[in-house]
């Protein structure tokens, strides 16, 4: 309908119908921030506007990217965060339930919009970069926050975790480049996040964070071709890949459901594909501890394990080695549950 109404109007028409919907969203966003609660429903349209104007080719619609991007910004400060006095974000009551959407919106700037003709690669790179690293830093100290412990706050609001990594999974894998002007602070409290989400055993929390790090993973590991993101990938892969495969290990140990065993032995197999050595002397420090992953493994069903692991470069044939050393770690051999 949008673009139909779009075909509609002269070039100079257009232009001011562009200058118009920015006034009203503008318009709009003042009604949010008037609101003690924001609606739902407002923020939701607004979004969802800003979402249509935004494709991967110019068309007639178009808003100017700049103007796309800080109208994100200025909703992100009403609905989620705005900076205090101490630099330190202060949430709104809500910011839990209104962030997903806007993460969805960052995400649709981050790997879909047009930039400006104007506006360089580096440059427009260096704007989707800040803006990515505030989604990060808030949603990450929004979550510590909200409970006692990361575990407990992921599991209590598996949503945001889900958008989160999503958004983050997604620039990794059309637009690595923007990592290279974010922070590596940033980046190493998304990777804290990373791991402790890793140990929720919720779907939500679980699947978006195993598809995430399988991205990450992947850029991490030098090729002929290397992202301008990798020597920062590759940095938390060193500082990280122990964590990320020890709780990999307990999920598969015991920890996590049996129907979460695809999504964990999708990340062991990007591990050990992309990083062999370096998982070949983690795995061994890992499993040389006793009753790790599980008291039901001894050493020869450990030693069987990584042996079998290592040697396939088949993934069908690394889930059903998975399966199998999960099985063990259950101690459900000889049962019907073992199928």
């Amino acid at each position: 309908m949008l673009a139909y109404a779009a075909r509609c109007y002269q070039d100079s028409a257009l232009h001011e119908f562009r200058i118009g919907l920015l006034a009203v969203l503008d318009r709009a966003l003042v009604l949010l921030t008037a609101m003690s609660q924001p609606d739902d429903t407002l923020l939701e349209c607004m979004l969802a506007t800003v979402n249509s104007a935004v494709r991967r080719s110019p068309h007639a619609f178009a808003l100017p990217f700049a103007d796309s991007v800080a109208f994100v910004g200025r909703t992100w400060s009403v609905a989620v965060a705005r900076p205090g006095a101490d630099f330190a974000p202060v949430f709104s009551a809500r910011w839990a339930d209104q962030c997903p959407a806007l993460l969805q919106s960052i995400s649709q700037l981050a790997t879909v919009a047009v930039p400006d003709a104007e506006s360089t690669s580096d440059a427009t790179d260096r704007v989707l970069g800040s803006v990515l690293a505030r989604a990060i830093d808030d949603v990450c100290a929004g979550l510590a926050h909200e409970a006692a412990t990361l575990p407990v706050a992921i599991e209590q609001q598996p949503i945001v975790s889900e958008y989160v990594f999503d958004l983050c999974t997604r620039v990794l894998q059309t637009r690595p480049a923007l990592l290279a002007h974010v922070e590596h602070a940033t980046v190493a409290r998304l990777c804290t996040l990373s791991v402790h989400a890793l140990a929720v055993p919720n779907r939500l929390a679980l699947k978006p964070t195993a598809y995430f790090l399988t991205a990450l993973i992947r850029l991490s590991a030098t090729t002929a071709r290397p992202s301008p993101a990798t020597p920062l990938l590759a940095s938390l892969w060193g500082e990280f890949g122990p964590e990320w495969l020890r709780a990999t290990l307990q999920g598969i140990g015991g920890a996590h459901p049996r129907s979460l065993l695809p999504n964990l032995a999708e990340l062991l197999f990007a591990m050990v594909r992309h990083h062999l050595q370096s998982v070949k002397l983690w795995m061994a420090e890992l499993l040389a501890q006793p009753a790790f992953p599980s008291p039901h493994a001894d050493d020869a069903a450990k030693r069987q394990f990584v042996q079998h692991l290592l040697a396939t470069r088949s993934f069908v044939r690394a889930k059903a080695i998975v399966n199998e050393f999960s099985v063990c770690c259950r101690n459900l051999q000889g049962t019907a549950y073992a199928a």
